[in-house]
């Protein structure tokens, strides 16, 4: 039987597992997401002036009481639904698999963005436990509310037992590695609503299809201060311009160290064709 832990040990992160832009293993619950539409040459150009020309509303801080979403063991954990693969010659492997999803303000998993990692059955065994677990929703005040969160799995042996650790970060290496107690930031009303606030601004509802991520820098009071686009595909769609324009007026909660406020980044994944 496997050992859970939730952001506890020090572990080495794999760079191959983590170093990679994000548009693979992505879909939602049991679906497996549709390849992206490569469009015309005629619309690549129209994507990126419509995203260029948004411009974003800056979101204030959330004030009073605030809760990221996070893992806890129980029957409805994602915890309890995550297991090393069945296979006894891959049981024996380690590996580590990133996830990137909107969690519902009931603690289900809306929509899966992405799940990397370099082998599949681990990939298959890490979205099984998004399709049927549940987190603790995110609060603000008291209130549940939908939130995007992204997170690391490391499946490793000690002692020869198995053990799976599950780290609510993805983007800051160090501190995911340390396992440092750290929750890197969420974005409250999940990437589906804040996205739709962008699309819906886009000239004759233009067709987006395809992929981007931006990676953002958030304060300790969860004011968005940077963003970064790490990579888009089609290339030239315009879609990471679309992406951080998304970014840039919604609201996050700030990172949690040790439980305390601090300053925080996180990598936004989006596939557009599940917006």
């Amino acid at each position: 039987m496997e050992k859970f832990f939730v952001g506890r040990g020090t572990l080495v992160l794999s760079a191959a597992a983590l170093a990679v832009l994000v548009f693979s293993g992505c879909g939602k619950k049991n679906e497996t997401a549709p390849a992206a539409a490569t469009p015309t040459p005629a619309a690549l150009p129209v994507a990126s002036a419509a995203s260029s020309a948004i411009v974003p509303v800056a979101a204030p801080p959330l004030t009073g009481e605030i809760t990221p979403a996070i893992v806890q063991n129980g029957p409805d954990s994602i915890t309890h639904y995550l297991h090393f693969p069945k296979d006894p010659a891959l049981a024996k492997h380690d590996s580590v698999v990133q996830f990137y999803c909107d969690v519902s303000e009931r603690g289900t998993v809306e929509t899966t963005y992405g799940v990397v990692g370099n082998d599949k059955a681990f990939r298959t065994a890490v979205q099984s436990a998004l399709d049927w677990g549940r987190f603790q929703p995110a609060t603000v005040d008291g209130r549940a509310v939908p939130a995007y969160v992204g997170g690391t799995v490391f499946f490793w042996h000690e002692n020869a037992a198995p053990v799976i650790v599950v780290s609510l970060g993805t983007e800051e290496r160090d501190r995911v590695g340390k396992m440092t107690n750290y929750i890197q930031p969420q974005l409250i009303g999940g990437l589906r609503r804040a996205a739709a606030r962008v699309i819906r601004q886009i000239p004759h509802n233009f067709p987006v299809d395809g992929q981007a991520e931006v990676v953002v820098n958030v304060d300790e009071k969860g004011v968005v201060k940077s963003t970064k686009i790490v990579g888009e595909h089609p290339k030239g769609s315009g879609l990471g311009h679309l992406l951080e324009r998304a970014i840039e007026g919604a609201q996050f909660t700030h990172g949690f160290e040790n439980g305390k406020a601090t300053a925080g980044s996180v990598n936004v994944v989006a596939d557009f064709s599940l917006l």
